[in-house]
């Protein structure tokens, strides 16, 4: 039995448009519920993903120290076993 790629396609699609659209509407349903404004909500988003993007920037900041510590290594192992 073959399956349409194309109309499982589009109802996955739909699927996931409707998920989000239910999604955005509870968000929004919550924010007026318990009265917080639009402008703090915009904030911590911005908070939230500053602190996230800081936190992978120190990520790759280590994880280079750590490759470049361990190339320096290498590059001593090299030259000792050559002298």
């Amino acid at each position: 039995m073959k399956q349409n790629s194309l109309t499982s396609g589009i109802i996955i699609k739909i699927g996931l448009w409707v998920v989000l659209v239910a999604l955005l509407g509870l968000c929004v349903w919550s924010v007026s519920k318990i009265a917080v404004s639009a402008v703090s909500v915009i904030g911590i988003i911005i908070l939230v993903r500053s602190v996230l993007k800081i936190i992978r920037l120190s990520i790759r900041i280590v994880c280079s120290i750590v490759s470049i510590l361990c190339l320096i290594a290498v590059c001593m192992a090299i030259i000792l076993f050559i002298i």
